[in-house]
């Protein structure tokens, strides 16, 4: 078992080292090229939509859904 263990790493490895590397997709962008210059960047606020929130006690569920609804009690079903 060992021995059969031994051969398959082996030539696991061979294989792994005779691999050729992927061509390249973007042959036209490199990033030590200055002629391409710096991207614009921009800031993005992580917490722009930031609104405290305290915990409450349990209401009635079955009211804050009659609240909630887009079809009040009464109006169809």
């Amino acid at each position: 078992m060992t021995i059969q263990y031994l051969a398959v790493l082996a030539s696991l490895s061979v294989a792994g080292c005779t691999a050729t590397t992927p061509p390249d997709i973007l042959t036209a962008y490199n990033p030590a090229d200055p002629a391409i210059g710096i991207r614009d960047t921009h800031h993005h606020p992580v917490v722009v939509d930031f609104s405290r929130r305290e915990p409450v006690d349990p209401q009635n569920w079955r009211k804050l859904n009659d609240d909630l609804s887009p079809a009040r009690s009464g109006a169809g079903s």
